[in-house]
């Protein structure tokens, strides 16, 4: 998901370790020893990131909507997925405490998954069943190419059947053999049961029925689910939001991104809400936020901008914890590989090479991040610790070196003008020549929107803007809003008016959420819904395949990604500084995945 387990012999034991590991978590997820007494009711507010917003809550997004403020800070509050994402380590793993499901069983050479729901219900009183499992299944299938997290050949598509046993047990019948850690944690983590008895329906004022069970009522179904989804101005009043199966239930929303909570008196699973409400607050910018928390009236949970960093006595002086939280992801910006203008550039392995040697990441963690980061140059995180990254991806095969920039390009048949603009000079596909598409006179020049409101974004993109100008290659910059840049975000064709951008960086980067186990196939398979920059390369596919129908090791995928540079990997910082309120309790540990357990929290006088 945007800012969002395959291994052999004994990679392969580590990582179902990490899920055995998890069986014998306590279920507090997100909590953690807490000074002061629980106190029933009570309301904690939380600050959401600069020009972020929730803005979908139905639980099936394109990509435009795809990103942690919808599905770990929003939709999950109230709808919760089979299985739960992090354990009370702070690990990215499974907790079957927190899931609605117990760990599914693999049989007939992990070709049959049997899937067995735990007791709970919905706030109305009906139980959850395999049937509101049917219910996504079918919903899914009709309308998968809408689905971000959709890639040809995965999901549905390896679905052959289902067989529902009982009202609990539920039969997956696939297509061919998968590895059972990657299924569970990339595939099934995606089922989110559904509400039949009140949304298998095509109309706000129609009958409920079993519309899903055919396609054309399935599409029916999808279309009217996601039009009320886009819907924003009802979300606080829509009954269909109201029937949930999460602690949480939707009372209040409002368009410039303020959402309440209220508990779900009815919730049925573990960790029942202490607090009575539960509120996240939008801030256009990060400056916004840090004046009101200096203020120290409405925040209990907060974030010190990085460029801030020397604050933090004052707010512990006012009575806040700092906590640094650390993401389960990866940081990079996009280029557009079917642009009609610089796709051709970018499609040369090179050029995107010589880009990478120009960022200087080592300085971006000490200068803007304020040393709360770690260089980043592959797709397999190196932090938190993991069984998955390798000493290759750490260090990186392009770290900062604008001499190999400068060699990368005039070997390849450019004229490099530094502090000017680099053309080529040898057009043509031969050795020294600049590559396909690419004509004789071919400025590297770019477009780059960012996003706004965060000032180390800012300060990024000028001193990278420089740094790219030492071997000529110019970027011409400008921002917009986090929502604004992720709905440019779909896969698009050269010919589509959608397919201007040339490079995005929306401020963030990837976070391994609904796919923790990281292995890319949501980000770089061919096809895929979440492939934004439409990377399209046959040996990537070849690897990440092997990772899913075998018992492969994650470190050819993601040396050769490394190597590659398919987006422009940036330095990894803590997904945010918090700064947490005295009287608020039990947040910790922070979740790897970046979701929220206000269910696990209560205030103090």
């Amino acid at each position: 998901m945007r800012r969002s387990l395959r291994m052999a012999a004994a990679a392969s034991t580590a990582a179902l370790a990490l899920l055995a590991a998890s069986c014998s978590s306590s279920g507090g997820s997100g909590s953690s020893s807490s000074s002061g007494n629980p106190a029933a009711g009570g309301t904690a507010t939380l600050a959401l990131q600069p020009g972020v917003t929730p803005n979908y809550i139905f639980p099936m997004l394109t990509a435009a909507y795809y990103s942690v403020a919808n599905i770990e800070q929003f939709q999950r509050l109230s709808f919760r997925s089979l299985y739960w994402i992090g354990n009370g380590q702070g690990q990215p793993v499974v907790d079957p405490a927190l899931s609605l499901a117990a760990l599914p069983v693999y049989s007939d050479n992990n070709t049959v998954v049997t899937i067995k729901l735990g007791s709970y219900k919905w706030s109305d009183g009906t139980p959850v069943t395999t049937r509101d499992i049917a219910f996504w299944l079918n919903l899914l299938k009709v309308n998968k190419a809408t689905f971000a997290a959709y890639i040809p050949g995965e999901f549905p598509d390896s679905l052959k059947s289902y067989k529902i046993i009982d009202a609990k047990t539920i039969q997956l019948n696939l297509n061919a053999s998968y590895n059972p850690t990657w299924f569970t944690y990339d595939q099934l983590s995606q089922i989110t049961p559904l509400p039949t008895q009140a949304w298998d329906k095509t109309s706000a004022t129609g009958k409920v029925g079993n519309f899903d069970q055919t396609p054309a009522g399935a599409k029916a179904v999808f279309n009217f689910l996601t039009a009320q989804s886009k819907n924003i101005s009802t979300y606080g009043t829509n009954p269909l939001w109201k029937t949930v199966d999460g602690p949480w239930k939707l009372v209040q929303y409002q368009s410039s991104g303020y959402v309440k909570f209220q508990a779900n008196p009815n919730y049925s699973g573990p960790s029942k809400p202490k607090l009575k409400y539960f509120i996240e607050q939008p801030f256009t910018t990060d400056t916004a936020e840090l004046n009101v928390l200096r203020s120290g009236s409405t925040l209990d949970y907060g974030y010190l901008p990085e460029q801030e960093a020397s604050q933090k006595g004052q707010l512990a002086s006012q009575g806040y914890t700092t906590v640094p939280w650390q993401g389960w992801g990866t940081t990079y910006f996009l280029m557009n590989y079917q642009s009609p203008t610089t796709g051709p550039l970018v499609k040369q392995a090179y050029v995107r090479q010589a880009m990478q040697s120009l960022i200087d990441q080592k300085s971006f963690v000490q200068g803007p991040l304020k040393g709360y980061g770690h260089t980043n140059y592959g797709p397999v995180p190196s932090q938190p610790k993991n069984p998955y990254s390798d000493a290759y991806e750490t260090s990186g095969p392009w770290p900062f070196n604008p001499k190999t920039a400068v060699k990368l390009l005039t070997d390849n048949g450019w004229k490099v003008t530094p502090n000017g603009t680099s053309t080529c000079v040898k057009a043509g596909t031969a050795k020294g020549q600049c590559g396909a598409g690419i004509k004789a006179g071919t400025p590297l020049s770019f477009t780059l929107k960012f996003g706004s409101g965060a000032v180390v974004t800012s300060q990024e993109m000028q001193a990278l803007k420089s740094q790219f100008s030492r071997a000529g290659i110019q970027l011409n910059l400008s921002s917009a809003p986090f929502d604004s840049i992720i709905s440019l975000l779909a896969p698009c064709k050269s010919a589509q008016a959608s397919c201007s951008w040339q490079m995005l960086n929306y401020g963030g980067g990837w976070t391994y959420g609904v796919d923790p186990y990281p292995t890319g196939d949501q980000l770089f398979a061919t096809g895929s819904g979440s492939n934004s920059s439409n990377y399209s390369d046959p040996k990537t596919d070849q690897l990440v395949s092997q990772t899913i129908h075998s018992t492969a090791t994650l470190s050819a995928y993601e040396d050769y990604l490394a190597q590659q540079v398919p987006v422009l990997w940036m330095p990894q910082p803590v997904y945010q500084i918090s700064e947490i309120s005295s009287k608020l309790h039990g947040v910790l540990p922070q979740s790897p995945i970046e979701g929220l357990t206000p269910e696990n929290w209560f205030v103090t006088g």
